[in-house]
Order: structure tokens, then sequence, then C-alpha cells
């Protein structure tokens, strides 16, 4: 027979048989569904978000290139070649407090000062004078700025006031509306003040040592390739300490965390998906099961296992196209709705909420999900004796799988997992995730057949109800299994999610706050250190305060290969992008725990000797003896490593990844203090700090916190609503199993009816077992997710408080009571007529 007939016969008998109905394979299109919908709308939006930012990555960035320096701008050589290369902007941004003229008040601002080329990409826009150029200008013997309506607010000030700066007084000429270069910036301390850059020169606020971020951006010829300029600057000033941004390949924080969070919700998606393929198995194992009989007439006619296999898996794939299409219709859908409650620097452009490539991604990982769940019962049922159907001796699909069966499913395995791996660029996380996923399967399969073993054994000898509910999970065919599976991963990851987000919200309202510094005080001189602690320690309340030197530098070497030749993992990237803080100390602090090495003697004086955080430096590849060269404001310091610490960083502590050993001569530099207080007697605290420094900004940490708080709730939001939705789809699973034993159902419940029992005992026996499944299902998952949910809280948060044990007897008692309403709901929806009407028909068939 040749191929194309193969297919056609296969084809005729695939359409014949669904003309018998598909009423049981609802499920299939249920689970399917469920899974792509969502991978596509989140594959779908985020495409669109990270989409709309590289087409407006150049105004984001400022130009083609951007170089950041820290404490100090470029040398007069580096400004000279980056004017050979295009053409440049110079901004710088720092931290300062500004102040009013007449009374005084305070706040910690957010400074720019531009020159007047700025902005060379986009524009920017400004209220109250024709341009921000005209603002800035120098006029009746003052600077111009222009700032953010919030600084009007709490100063209250207005359009033509003025604002003291450091030493000088800047008169606000209009108000900020819009600046190109700050499209994506996540985190602000304080509202907008834009200056001239020549205006930053009369207020102090820049001199050496100072923490300000000099930015340099470049717009290139149209002949110039950014990979070419971005080498021979690195080889012109290979220690320079650039952080170096490439408009072309996009702007990289969002870049990261908009990947990051798509990776991590595809993989939660796929764990719906693979909850609805439990479903989909125990479905079409279900529908087969029915069609055995005319399985067996046809090879008894001559039809093959071959085409029988192709018959049904037709059949299959024209089901869960359907499936597809609203799945994938339903993404697009959510994803475009979705867009419209995002920022507006995030939404994607006209139309590109929906984008075409991630639909189809979504459509084929939902395909091949499918699949991957589909094809054992199709081989079973192809493969199942036709004499063995007629004497009665099968009963559903048990038989064994041969090896061509086998290596099709590891080739589809293989599939899903190569194609999610080039989907969200991370292979190890999606390797990881589909092992773990495997062993909750496994774990969750044999919990089923062992519960179906043992209920095998202990039906004998009981009452009548509990025999009965004992049997009905361990007789054949029972949903035992599937169920088991489904709901046990379904619970295990909302117990997880439970665990993590309430110690995570417990960490950030209550330990955080009750060990972390109240203000944290930046750009305080050196020679105004001491004194300055000693005033905060006169105050009522101040239990502690502690001050460290303070500096931004780069990692430009690892042993004398420059960074960029150096391969260092993701997970470090922002340790070695960019400049870090850094600080250097004569003795280890209480909280210092060293993991490897030994701390430099006191009084240390020899060459420079770096402490490192244990994780980082394991990462990068360095231990005790290895070397790191750091680009600093007045040139390179190579350091030998003495010590790794490990340092946990939830406590927000003031504590640094990199600590050297203290200069014979420090680099020009500030300090930074934090003080720990109760909160009345913050207010305190601030007027002193604005006595003693008066250019020195507070922060109170509590408002900090206060925004982690936020962003940790949305996140646990997030999280539920995707644990909350992979139960739906064991809901889906439950309701899947239950509709197809219903006809076993009925039987039963005529025969015990004839038998003379009553309807009572029948409910108590149905619901009894659906109490005893699920309550053997949740005394195994709900520590498992306990367990995995204190493992991640250990991983991320050190010490970091569990919750009580209201999160694992919620669940197990909510999970009971769940199945035993879902039992009571099936008896109720098997009235007793119907069971009569089995009876009758039983009993003419006879």
């Amino acid at each position: 027979m040749s191929a194309m007939t193969h297919l056609r016969i296969a084809l005729r008998l695939a359409w014949r048989d669904l003309r018998g109905g598909i009423a049981g394979l609802w499920i299939v299109v249920l689970g399917v569904a469920l899974g792509t919908a969502m991978m596509a709308a989140i594959g779908s939006l985020s495409g669109g978000v990270l989409d709309g930012m590289r087409a407006t990555a150049r105004e984001a960035v400022g130009g083609d290139l951007s170089l950041r320096l820290f404490h100090a701008p470029a040398t007069p050589e580096q400004r000279a070649v980056l004017d050979k290369i295009g053409t440049v902007g110079e901004t710088a941004e720092l931290r300062p407090v500004a102040s009013t003229v007449t009374d005084n008040a305070r706040a910690l601002v957010e400074l720019k000062a531009v020159e007047e080329s700025y902005p060379l990409v986009g524009a920017a826009a400004v209220f109250g004078a024709p341009s921000l150029a005209d603002a800035l200008a120098r006029r009746d013997g003052h600077w111009g700025a222009a700032v953010s309506s919030d600084l009007l607010e709490a100063l209250a000030l207005g359009v033509g006031d003025r604002l003291r700066l450091g030493a000088a007084e800047v008169a606000i000429r209009a108000v900020l509306e819009h600046e190109p270069d700050r499209a994506f910036r996540a985190f602000s301390l304080g509202p907008r003040v834009v200056i001239d850059r020549r205006a930053l020169d009369a207020t102090g606020l820049a001199e050496p040592g100072m923490p300000v971020y000099w930015y340099y951006r470049l717009v290139l010829p149209e002949t110039a390739r950014a990979d070419a300029v971005l080498r021979d600057l690195e080889n012109r000033f290979p220690d320079a300490g650039w952080r170096i941004v490439d408009a072309a390949r996009g702007i990289p924080g969002v870049d990261r965390t908009v990947h990051l969070a798509r990776a991590l919700l595809l993989l939660g998606s796929l764990a719906v998906l693979l909850i609805g393929g439990v479903g989909i198995g125990r479905a079409l194992s279900a529908h087969l099961a029915r069609r055995l009989p005319v399985l067996a007439t046809l090879k008894a006619l001559g039809g093959s296992p071959r085409l029988l296999f192709t018959a049904f898996l037709v059949q299959t794939l024209g089901v869960v196209g359907v499936a597809l299409l609203i799945g994938v219709g339903t993404g697009a859908a959510l994803a475009a709705l979705a867009a419209n409650a995002l920022p507006l620097d995030w939404k994607p452009e006209a139309g590109g909420a929906v984008d075409p490539s991630a639909l189809l991604l979504s459509g084929a990982v939902g395909l091949l999900a499918a699949l991957l769940c589909a094809v054992p019962p199709l081989a079973r049922a192809a493969g199942t004796s036709p004499a063995a159907i007629w004497r009665g001796a099968v009963d559903g699909l048990s038989q064994p799988l041969g090896w061509r069966t086998r290596g099709a499913v590891v080739l589809l395995g293989l599939g899903l997992a190569g194609l999610l791996a080039a989907w969200t660029g991370m292979p190890l996380a999606v390797a990881g995730f589909l092992l773990v996923a495997g062993l909750v399967w496994a774990a969750f399969a044999l919990l089923g057949r062992g519960l179906a073993g043992v209920a095998r054994r202990l039906a004998r000898g009981q009452g009548a109800v509990v025999r009965l509910a004992v049997a009905n999970l361990g007789r054949p065919g029972a949903p035992t299994v599937p169920v088991a599976v489904a709901l046990g991963i379904g619970l295990t990851l909302l117990v997880a999610v439970g665990v993590v987000g309430r110690s995570a919200t417990g960490h950030v309202t209550a330990t955080l706050p009750a060990q972390t510094p109240s203000v944290v005080v930046l750009n305080v001189p050196p020679p105004e250190g001491g004194g300055l602690s000693e005033r905060l320690y006169a105050l009522p309340g101040v239990g502690r305060v502690e001050t460290a030197p303070f500096l931004h530098a780069r990692i430009s070497r690892l042993n004398g290969v420059a960074i960029t030749e150096a391969d260092a993992p993701r997970s470090v990237g922002w340790a070695v992008r960019g400049d870090r803080g850094l600080s250097w100390r004569d003795r280890p602090v209480p909280t210092d725990r060293i993991v490897a090495g030994y701390w430099w003697p006191e009084g240390y004086t020899g060459p420079p000797l770096a402490s490192l955080d244990a994780q980082v430096a394991r990462r990068l590849g360095l231990a005790v003896g290895d070397r790191l060269t750091l680009a600093l404001s007045g040139g390179p310091v190579t350091a030998t490593v003495a010590n790794l610490r490990r340092i946990d960083w939830t406590r927000l502590d003031l504590d640094f990844p990199i600590l050297l050993s203290p200069f014979a001569e420090p680099p020009p530099h500030s300090l930074v203090a934090a003080v720990w207080s109760p909160p009345d007697a913050v207010p305190a605290v601030e007027a002193v700090v604005a006595q003693a420094v008066p250019q020195a900004p507070t922060i109170r940490v509590a408002e900090v916190l206060d925004t982690l708080g936020s962003t940790v709730r949305s996140v646990r939001g997030l999280l539920d609503g995707l644990s909350a939705v992979a139960l739906g789809a064991a809901a889906v699973v439950l309701l899947g199993a239950i509709a197809s034993s219903a006809r076993r159902r009925l039987q039963e419940m005529a025969i015990l009816h004839a038998l003379g029992v009553g309807r009572r005992p029948m409910v108590q026996a149905v619901v009894l077992e659906f109490v005893l499944l699920g309550a053997a299902v949740a005394a195994v998952a709900v520590p498992l997710g306990w367990a995995g949910g204190a493992a991640v809280v250990a991983g991320l948060a050190e010490g970091a408080p569990l919750p009580g044990g209201t999160v694992p007897l919620a669940a197990f008692l909510g999970t009971v009571a769940a199945m035993a309403a879902v039992g009571a709901a099936l008896v109720a929806c098997l009235p007793r007529r119907d069971v009569m009407r089995r009876l009758r028909s039983d009993t003419l068939s006879a």
C-alpha cells in the first residue's frame, strides 16, 4: 500500500469515527487550550515589549553608544578620541540635596547636567519655556533649571523661584515633562532637576571623589560599526572603567529583566500544559477504550496496527488543532488587553502586542506537549489483540509500550525541550525545570499506583461503605493515577508559592525593618565623618552608627585577562558589566563570615589585598591567591584575593561585594553612613545631618522598604495567579476523569441498587473515595511543596522566617474539603432516575 493510499484510508476512518461523537475529548481541548493560551499571551506580550524597546533603544540610550564613568569625567585624551569617532554629548548625573533660598527646606533630588547638544536623539519636553535649552540658559546672573512637578509640590515652589544646589542658586524656569534617556529608569530616589553642564561647575557638587555618573553618548556616522568602535576604545583605554551600552543590542537591564520574566512565566505555563497533558492522556485512553470493539473489528477485516494508529492520530491531531486555534486566539486577545495596562514606556508599538512568531512558537509547544501525552495511549490501542478484546480480557489500555513508541516519546520530549531552550535562551533552566517536573510527575504516578495497589488489598474485610470507597480507588481503569499526578503537581506548586510568598512578605515587612538602618547618609566628606558620628550617637534612641569609605570601580581584568575576553557567566553579569561600589577596612566586622582564606593583619600597608563575595568569586572562577584589576578614577589597582566572604544581601546591611585592604593614600572618595534608630528619632537624625553636612542627602530606609514590599506583593500576586491556573488545570483533569467514568459509575450504582443497597451508602462511598484520594495526595504534596518553598527561601534569603503551619494545614484541609464536594457533586449529577434507566437497560440487554 502506497503512503498516499495509506493516508487516504486513515483519513476516511478517522472522519467516520468522529461522526460517532467526540464528547469524551473535550478534556483534550481544554487541557491544550489553557496552557497554549498562557504561553501565547506571555510570549506575544513580552516579544512585543522587547520589539518596542529595541525600536526606541537609541532614544532611551541617548545615542548609538553610551559610555559611563564614575567619580571623574573622561580625560582630555579620552574626550578627544570620542570627538573623532562621532557626535558626543556629555551628561553628569548625581543625587545632591536641593534647598529653597528663603526657608532652607530640603529635598534629595536626581540632578542631571547636560550640554547644549542634549538630547542627541529624541526630544525633551518642558512646560513654561520654549525649549529645554532656553530654560537652562544663563540670564540675569543665574543659570536656569527645569524641574519635575513633584519637586515644586515638595518644596512649595513655582516657576520663577530660585533653588539652591551646592554653592549656586538656579532659577526654576520650566517644568520637566519628558527626558528621552530616562524612559526605562526603574528606580528614582527623588524629584528630577536638569541644569546646564556649566552650571554644575558653579555648584561645586562634582569635585573629585564625589559620586557623579559621567555619561558620554555617541551618535556614529553611517559608515561606522559600533562593535569596531567598542573594540578600538577597549584597546586604547583597557583600564578606563567604561560601562558601555550598545543601542543595537537593546537596553541591558530592561532586556534582561523582560527575558528572565518571560522565561519564568513560560516555564510556569509549561507546567500548566503538562498538568493538562495528564488529562489529555486520560481522556484519550477512555475514548480509545470505548472504541476497542471497533478496533478489533477493523483488525479482523485486515486493518494493520500502523493504519489504525495513523487513523486515530489524525483524529487526535484534528481535536488538538481546534484546541491550538482556541488557545492561540485567546492568548493573542489576552496579550492585546494586557498591553493596555502597561506603563507608557513599556507599551509595544501599535499592533505590536500580538507577536506572530510567539503565537507560532506557543502553538508548536502545545502540539509537541499534546503528542507527548497522546502517543502512548494511541500506540497501546493500536497494538491491542482483537481476540483479547472479544474475550473481554482487556480492561482499558495497560499494554506495555514498544521500543518504537518509547523512542518517539523521547524524541518528542527532546524536541519540546529544545524548542523551549531556543525560545527562552536559558537551556540550563529549561533542562532543570523539565528534570524536576519529570521527577515530581514520577513521584505522584508512583503514589497513585501505590494507592491503587493498597486499596485493592484493604478493600477486603471492611464495612460496606469503606469497602466500596477503597475498592473504587483500586479497580481497573480507575482515575487514581492521573488525578494523583495532576492534583499533586498543582497542589505542590500552590504550597511552594504560598511558602515563598508569605516568607518574602514577612521578611520585608517584619524582619528587615527590625535589622536594617533607619537612615542612610550619602556623600559625606571624609573629614566630616568622625564628627557626624559623634553628634548622631548623642541623639536619644540612636543605638548604632556605621560609616564606611565608598567609591565606585569596575573590574577590568581577572588574573591579567581583560574582562571583555573573560567568560563571565550571566548570573554575575551585574558584577562585571559596569562599575560597582567598593570599600576598604582594616579589621573584619562581626557579620563578616569568612569561608576561605584569612583577613589581612591589623595595620596592613603592603600590596593591595581583596575580600570578595564568595558566590561572585566562585562564578567568576576566582580563588584565594588570584588577582583582579579594578579601574578606579585615579588609575587601575590590582589586588590579590586574600579571603572570600559569605554575604546575605537580603539583610540590606552596609556591605560590599569587594572590600580592599586600607590604602596608604586613599583615592578621592566619600563616606556613607548608616544610622539605626527608632522611627520617631528619624527627624532628629535628619536635622543633625542637615546641620553637620548640609550637602549630604539622607534616605529613609522605610520608604525604600515600602517600595520593595509593593514589588514583592506584585510578584507574589503573579505567582499566586500562576499556581491557581495550575490548580485549575488539575481540576480540568479531575472533571475529565469523572466524566470518563460516569458510565461505569452508573452501572455500578444500578447493580448495587438491584442488590438492595440504598442511595445513602452509595453517596457516602463516593464521597469517602474522593476524600481518601485527596487526603493521600495532599499528605505527600503539602510536605513536598513546603520543602521546595523552604529550599527556595533558604537560597534567596538566609535566615528569612518561614510561615507557620497555616499554609500546609489550610492546603490539606482545603484539598480534602474540595474533594468531598466533588464527590457529593458527582452523586448529585447522577439522579435516581438515571440509575433506574441504566438498570432497565442492562436488564433488557441481558
